[in-house]
């Protein structure tokens, strides 16, 4: 669980799933929190962990910054790059708060670290449950899909999902309040031209692949990106590739769900969703900085997707080059795939930024009252990061491509470490 917030409720409700599991698969879980919270909320969450596992009998270990950097630096040491390269995975993997691949990035190597080889996250905004009758649960339903391959094609699942009931993941209120086209709009700015693809996808099946789980649940193969990260588990991929570490990218933590796709690997779908939350400052929009964080956080996205979009249909057309037996993935291919993309369409996002600022500035004067204030901060925000995006969002790729040639050297590294080691020591 990545948390850079009071996390309570969210940590309970996890802890109750994973109390809710048979005794033997209950003690092979590592209950990890990653906290990126100032000092204050450290602490009480610290707390919370303590109480919750004196009450439940659940363990649970807390990765706080300075745990991690010290996990870090051991990590990068086994790896022994060379030192222009560890200096440029120690900056991808030390980032300061606000990158939505951080968190999944540094629990991968810690799963690394003990072993495991599945990684079940549960985002601090969201509450899950289990059914009092039958014990069912998200992370039962995982795990139980993850380890019976078979039941879910001859592929085996890669990753196993839910969705979310409550706020939105995106949060566009304003925008849908003066008209939902804005929304489209924004959205077909990242959307490849008929000349742009070429790759002919296959047709989800008329028939969807389904099945039924514990308790009753329905799970179906999900073909269209049903699943959210928040709420999800993977299998290997997750020591395949690591998630973009950009700082202030939305979806940026999606790149490892996204390539099962394009592999055609399972992604799976279950009926049992999580509540998601805003706290109180962002569900009522009071905060003027966030209100521009996070409109800075979409631009730089909607020109990230544009790039993303084109990889993937380079990913589709190579797909036999990443993954030749099936079990070895080539990760130094998939950045220079990654790196080649960017290169060969530089040009591609350049017309987004005016045209999204463009758009905004639409939607604000069409707006009035408190709509009007917030989107009138959105615009000036954009206004001022629109001619600094592509550069930073190419530098983002680059970043990300230079982890990803590393990562299976780290996460192997990470293992190496772990075999004689004490996650504790890092707590």
């Amino acid at each position: 669980m990545p948390t850079n917030r009071p996390f309570e409720a969210a940590f309970r409700s996890v802890a109750a799933e994973v109390a809710a599991l048979p005794e033997e698969a209950r003690h092979q879980v590592t209950l990890l929190v990653v906290d990126d919270c100032p000092p204050q909320v450290s602490r009480a969450n610290r707390q919370v962990v303590e109480d919750t596992a004196a009450a439940s009998g659940v363990r649970g270990h807390v990765l706080d910054a300075d745990g991690w950097e010290r996990l870090a630096h051991d990590i990068l040491v086994a790896a022994a790059l060379p030192p222009a390269e560890h200096t440029l995975a120690e900056h991808a993997l030390c980032k300061p708060t606000g990158s939505y691949g951080a968190g999944p990035n540094k629990a991968a190597l810690v799963a690394a670290y003990v072993g495991a080889h599945t990684l079940h996250r549960r985002d601090s905004d969201q509450i899950t449950h289990v059914d009092p009758a039958s014990g069912a649960s998200p992370l039962r339903i995982e795990a139980e899909l993850l380890d019976g391959g078979a039941a879910a094609g001859s592929k085996g699942a890669h990753c196993v999902g839910s969705s979310l009931t409550g706020r939105p993941t995106r949060d566009r209120r304003d925008l849908l309040h003066c008209s939902a086209e804005y929304v489209d709009r924004i959205d077909a700015l990242s959307r490849l031209t008929p000349a742009e693809t070429r790759v002919v996808r296959p047709a989800a099946p008329a028939r969807p692949e389904q099945l039924t789980t514990h308790g009753g649940v329905t799970a179906h193969r999900d073909h269209t990106g049903t699943v959210e990260m928040g709420i999800a588990a993977v299998r290997r991929v997750h020591e395949w590739i690591p998630e973009m570490p950009a700082v202030g990218v939305l979806g940026s933590d999606y790149f490892q769900k996204g390539l099962l796709y394009q592999l055609e690997l399972p992604v799976w779908h279950h009926d049992m969703t999580a509540e998601h939350h805003y706290e109180p400052w962002r569900a009522e929009q009071t905060s003027a900085e966030h209100l521009g964080w996070y409109a800075r956080a979409e631009l730089r996205y909607a020109v990230l997707r544009k790039h993303w979009n084109a990889f993937n249909e380079a990913l589709m057309s190579q797909r036999d080059l990443l993954l030749p037996d099936g079990q070895h993935f080539d990760s130094r291919a998939y950045a220079e795939f990654l790196v080649d993309t960017l290169a060969r369409g530089a040009e591609r996002a350049a017309p987004i930024p005016p045209a999204f600022v463009a758009l905004y500035r639409e939607a604000a004067a069409t707006a009035s009252g408190d709509v009007r204030r917030r989107l009138d901060i959105r615009v000036a925000a954009l206004e001022a990061e629109a001619g600094t995006t592509e550069r930073y969002v190419a530098d983002a790729i680059g970043e990300f491509a230079t982890l990803t040639r590393r990562w299976p050297a780290l996460v192997a590294a990470a293992g190496r470490l772990g075999s004689d080691g004490d996650l504790g020591r890092y707590a």
